[in-house]
C-alpha cells in the first residue's frame, strides 16, 4: 500500500475507532505507533488513553518474577504459561521488589547489609524502560535497623507513594512517606503502634497499603498519610495474607481438615475501619475450597477469576479459578523467586528517564 493510500485510509478512520484499536496493543507496539504521525503521538500520550489502556491490561493475568542471582526480571503470562524474558537485566546487587502498581514496579537494594537502613529505592516501568532513583529517606539510626517498605497509588491525589518504616533495637518504629509528585519525603506522625510481619506490605487496595502486623492488620492511608493499626482479622486462622479481591481488601488463610487444607477467603465488609473512624472491622467468608493439596501460600487473585496458590508439600504452583471451580498446574517453578502481580502500562512518573542499568551499576 502506498503512503498516500495509507494516509487516506487513516483519515477515513474516526479518532474513537483508532483509539479502540490501539488500546488493545501491547506497550512495545504502541511506542512504535507514536512515530506514525503527530495525531497518534498525541492520542497515545494522552492521560485518557493511558488510563483506558491500563484498564484493558489489568484483565490479563501476569506475574513478574525476579532472580536475584542473575539480577534479571521475567514476565510470566498465566493464561498461556509463557515466559517473556525481554524485560532484561536489573544489574543491582540483591534487588528486592516492594510492589507493582499500575505497571510501575518499586524495587530496592543496598550496597551491603551494613547499610540496610539506607536502601536505594527505584520506581521502574519495565514496559517503557523508564525509571528513576528516588531520594533517600531522612530516618537515621546508629545501630542495626529493621526495615519495611510499601508502595502504592493514591487515587485521590493521583500520586505514587513509597512508605518506609524503620526501627532500631529498643526504639519505636519511625515512618516516612515519599510522594512522586513532590519528590520529597515527609515524616509520619504519630508513629505506628504495630510492626509489619514482613519486609514489604502485602497489597495496595483503593489507596490503602495493607499488611499483617503483630496485633492484627495494619493499613496506611496514602492520601491522609496516617497509619491505622490493630485492625481485627478473622479469628482462628493463622498465618494469613492480605490480598485484593473484587476491588476490596480480603484475607486468605488455610485451615487444616484431615489430610488436606481448605483455602478460605474473607472479604472486608466496610473500608470505614481503615479510615480511623472507630468502626471495628467485620469480615464475610466468601470462599472455602479444598483443592486436593495442602495450601501453604496464597499469592493473590486476578480479575480473570484465578487465584495463584502454592502447595505446602511440594511447592507446586496452582491456578484455581473460583468461577469455573477448576484447578490447573503452572508448569514453572517459582520457588524462592520474588513474585509480583503485573500489568504493563504506559504510565510515566515525573523524573522518569530511559534507563541504562549498566551505567547505574557503576555508580554503586
Amino acid at each position: 500500500m502506498s503512503s498516500d493510500c495509507t494516509t487516506l485510509f487513516f483519515d477515513m478512520l474516526t479518532e474513537d475507532l483508532i483509539s479502540e484499536i490501539l488500546v488493545k496493543l501491547p506497550v512495545k507496539q504502541l511506542l512504535r505507533c507514536k512515530s506514525v504521525c503527530k495525531p497518534w503521538l498525541s492520542l497515545i500520550s494522552s492521560p485518557n488513553f493511558i488510563k483506558s489502556h491500563l484498564n484493558h491490561t489489568i484483565t490479563a493475568p501476569q506475574i513478574l518474577t525476579s532472580n536475584s542471582g542473575r539480577k534479571s526480571m521475567s514476565l510470566l503470562h498465566l493464561d498461556s504459561c509463557e515466559i517473556d524474558a525481554s524485560l532484561g537485566e536489573i544489574f543491582f546487587p540483591f534487588p528486592r521488589t516492594a510492589d507493582c502498581c499500575n505497571g510501575i514496579v518499586c524495587f530496592w537494594h543496598v550496597p551491603d547489609f551494613n547499610r540496610v537502613q539506607n536502601p536505594y529505592i527505584h520506581l521502574w516501568n519495565p514496559a517503557t524502560r523508564q525509571a528513576k532513583l528516588i531520594p533517600q529517606h531522612n530516618i537515621h539510626f546508629d545501630k542495626i535497623t529493621m526495615l519495611s517498605i510499601g508502595f502504592g497509588f493514591d487515587p485521590i491525589g493521583n500520586d505514587y507513594k513509597v512508605v518506609v518504616l524503620l526501627t532500631s533495637f529498643g526504639k519505636p518504629w519511625t515512618a516516612e512517606v515519599y510522594s512522586a509528585n513532590t519528590n520529597v519525603w515527609r515524616r509520619i506522625k504519630p508513629n505506628p503502634t504495630d510492626l509489619p510481619s514482613y519486609d514489604e506490605f502485602d497489597v495496595c487496595v483503593n489507596g490503602f497499603l495493607c499488611c499483617v502486623g503483630t496485633f492484627g492488620m495494619m493499613a496506611f492511608d496514602l492520601n491522609k498519610e496516617v497509619f491505622i493499626c490493630r485492625i481485627k482479622l478473622p479469628e482462628g486462622h493463622w498465618p494469613v495474607r492480605i490480598i485484593e479481591f473484587d476491588d476490596c481488601v480480603a484475607v486468605t488463610a488455610s485451615k487444616e481438615y484431615d489430610l488436606f487444607d481448605v483455602f478460605n477467603l474473607w472479604k472486608l465488609d466496610d473500608e470505614a475501619c481503615l479510615r480511623d473512624s472507630g468502626i471495628e472491622a467485620s469480615w464475610t467468608l466468601m470462599l472455602s475450597v479444598d483443592i486436593g493439596h495442602p495450601v501453604g501460600f496464597v499469592f493473590g487473585y486476578f480479575n480473570s477469576g484465578d487465584f495463584l496458590l502454592c502447595t505446602e508439600d511440594d511447592y507446586t504452583w496452582i491456578l484455581y479459578n473460583s468461577d469455573k471451580k477448576e484447578a490447573r498446574y503452572v508448569p514453572v517453578s517459582l520457588e524462592n523467586y520474588p513474585t509480583l502481580k503485573y500489568n504493563e502500562s504506559l504510565v510515566s512518573i515525573t523524573g522518569f528517564e530511559q534507563v541504562n542499568w549498566h551505567a547505574w551499576e557503576d555508580d554503586y
